[in-house]
């Protein structure tokens, strides 16, 4: 049974006595919440929460796959996923082919209704969100990335957005996005990568393109 609706109709559920577990996707702040009032009745909880995971490309990957899944891991339903990999580890060796190509790969996207074939990517879920997505590429522009394609909102539809020369440090690499927005930061080898790339508070995902699985 579905029932649809807001916070009203959430908080309804997780506080009646006849629930007996509660599972949340959400944000952080919304799972706190939740998680306090479900244990006002003693109720199991499983929750997953944010997202921020990463996807570590090596300098022998198949830049073609690796191209190919990076633009499914950030654009896929409109980046509205929660594990979506929307840090993009590249090997500096490779970063320059990787961009050149993700460019061309994007031009090639369609966005439309949702319903038709055609379609890659289609709207955002809210005017509210697509003005947050907004935000956020203002605030890396200001921090300094490099805008490499997209950028722009048109109403409900955010277009596929790529930023290069992100750093650790910046909101765009630390905050939940949730649209269409990829950040690609190069790295220099692989202890210093695994390190980056768990250095996040949502420790939700992961992926890596390479040859040699050892």
């Amino acid at each position: 049974n579905v029932v649809q609706g807001m916070g009203e109709v959430g908080a309804a559920l997780i506080t009646d006595p006849r629930v007996a577990k509660v599972s949340l996707t959400g944000s952080v702040p919304t799972g706190r919440r939740v998680y306090a009032a479900a244990a006002e009745g003693m109720r199991h909880v499983t929750m997953e929460l944010g997202g921020k995971s990463p996807l570590i490309v090596f300098a022998d990957a198949d830049l073609d796959s690796a191209v190919n899944a990076a633009i499914l891991a950030n654009f896929y339903s409109a980046g509205q996923v929660c594990s979506n990999g929307t840090r993009v580890f590249v090997a500096r060796e490779i970063e320059a082919a990787f961009l050149a190509l993700l460019a061309r790969r994007c031009a090639a996207i369609r966005m439309g209704d949702p319903l038709d074939p055609e379609t890659h990517v289609g709207p955002l879920v809210s005017q509210a969100q697509a003005g947050k997505v907004a935000a956020h590429v203002a605030t890396a522009k200001a921090e300094g990335a490099r805008l490499v394609c997209g950028g722009t909102v048109e109403g409900l539809f955010v277009v596929p957005t790529v930023f290069a020369g992100v750093r650790d440090d910046m909101a765009i690499a630390r905050e939940e996005v949730f649209g269409p927005v990829m950040s690609v930061l190069a790295f220099d080898g692989e202890d210093e990568v695994i390190a980056r790339a768990n250095a996040t508070e949502f420790g939700l995902a992961a992926g890596v393109f390479t040859t040699d699985l050892a």
